[in-house]
């Protein structure tokens, strides 16, 4: 990044970005990108070669080695080779467990943590679905407002909405077929709980799992979910964990000509949106790629049935579009009335270094079976609710809380956008992209400088030369 408020630009080295946003392809994001993450889970896989040799300890060995075998411990290596394949990891064993390299390696990392459980969310949904006959139904709230789906966006967001576009946007060729092929080499962060939230940190070891892998890897575990437990069986669950893949950003990189090409057409038509236009003058101050900057504000949520994003408000008071591309998916909302009456116990939290996927507001409440005890005052809520389909786009306003659940394997595109009635957090959002740990002093008083400069030109800024 560059200032370039002076006649002599001074120099922000691309380094002070935070890590999640330049995606690797997989060798470098195996070998040095790796290491600028905080590796949660797991590591790397075994090398071919090394495996290779581990077998040729056991020239009586004469079967096929199993794709997931790169993830076992050389313990487990040596007895599945010793018995001739006879003998796995015991998570692995049994021939009913249909598994992929990245669930084994889930399965793995539980069983050596001893966790018998998976999230209380999980569970709470799986009994959702098993007592009650219509999934957007909360009766422990005081009233549920179906989303109305209207003929074009309104100029003052104030409630929820679903917008139908006259013709089929080119989004809804990107399913998990498509990104597997196309971007299946990208890394990224798979969570039990997303968005990842400060407060995670002292939460239990089920709710804290994050597994780092390829996309590729990610779409063929939702495959096996798809298949082997799509109703989201309770006795299931911990041999089938759930792991979203929350905001990834493929368009800032492999998918960066993608993007170029189409990111006009991603726009539901009709919604006041000045996020491109105050992106320009954010790239026009540090001397950078305008396009590139706004590539990372276009994010792809992919999930099997019951992978939860949990209950929480976007940062930096974003607006936000959800456009659904594969599957269904369940949207809960409530109001900020709803919060300022505290119906849903707000956990406040700080930045978390390193994620761009982090949220500084979320909610403990439990929406489909509350604490009569610790929530009392959830059962005032009046959420919104709408189950999501193919082809369908939700608007979320500023100050609205959401929790959303896949129902089945989906993929959603989704964008938070700023206008004139919330503008006033749209340069914080910019300043959430440096990485400040990484920034000595004299360049975090710069930046801040820049970024006061920018949020100037914003507030003075109106609709009537609105970007077309």
């Amino acid at each position: 990044l560059y200032h370039a408020g002076s006649s002599r630009s001074a120099h922000f080295p691309a380094a002070v970005l935070s890590p999640e946003l330049a995606l690797l392809p997989s060798a470098q994001w195996r070998g040095v990108g790796c290491a600028t993450w905080d590796m949660s889970v797991l590591g790397a896989p075994i090398e071919e070669d090394e495996l290779n040799e581990l077998r040729q300890l056991f020239p009586e060995f004469a079967g096929d080695i199993p794709d997931e075998a790169r993830y076992w411990a050389r313990s487990d290596l040596e007895l599945y080779f010793g018995s001739g394949g006879q003998l796995r990891p015991k998570e692995t064993a049994q021939p009913s467990a249909a598994t992929c390299a990245l669930l084994s390696r889930v399965r793995l990392r539980l069983a050596d943590e001893n966790v018998s459980e998976v999230s209380a969310e999980y569970r709470s949904f799986c009994r959702h679905l098993l007592e009650r006959d219509q999934v957007h139904s909360l009766p422990a709230a005081a009233e549920c407002v179906q989303v109305p789906r209207v003929a074009a966006a309104p100029d003052f967001l104030k409630t929820p909405f679903l917008l139908s576009r006259a013709k089929p946007s080119k989004a809804m060729e990107w399913t998990t077929d498509f990104w597997r092929q196309h971007h299946g080499a990208d890394g990224w962060y798979f969570r039990a709980r997303s968005p990842i939230f400060e407060g995670d940190a002292s939460a239990c070891a089920a709710d804290r799992l994050t597994v780092e892998g390829t996309t590729a890897e990610y779409f063929d575990y939702v495959g096996v979910l798809q298949k082997t437990d799509p109703t989201c069986k309770a006795e299931h669950s911990i041999a089938y964990p759930r792991l979203a893949l929350h905001s990834w950003t493929p368009f800032v990189s492999s998918a960066r000509p993608l993007f170029d090409k189409h990111w006009r057409d991603l726009m539901p038509a009709g919604l006041k949106d000045f996020t491109q236009r105050w992106v320009k003058i954010f790239a026009a101050v540090f001397e950078m790629d305008w396009l590139e900057f706004l590539s990372r504000f276009f994010k792809v949520t992919v999930g099997g049935p019951g992978s939860i994003s949990r209950l929480h408000c976007h940062n930096n008071g974003a607006h936000e579009w959800y456009s659904q591309i594969q599957g269904r998916r369940l949207f809960v909302m409530f109001s900020p009335q709803d919060v300022a009456r505290g119906c849903l116990y707000e956990d406040a939290g700080g930045r978390v270094e390193g994620a761009l996927d982090f949220v500084a507001a979320c909610s403990p409440v439990d929406i489909f079976f509350p604490s009569e005890r610790r929530h009392p005052k959830f059962a005032q809520a009046k959420p919104h609710v709408v189950v999501l389909r193919p082809g369908d786009t939700l608007v979320i306003p500023t100050g609205w809380w959401h929790y959303s659940v896949a129902l089945e394997a989906s993929v959603t595109l989704h964008h938070p956008f700023w206008n004139l009635h919330n503008r006033k957090r749209i340069a914080d959002e910019f300043n959430e992209n440096f990485d400040q740990s990484r920034m000595p002093p004299e360049l975090q008083a710069q930046a801040a400088r820049n970024l006061q400069q920018i949020r100037e030109k914003i507030a003075d800024d109106d609709d009537s030369d609105m970007d077309e």
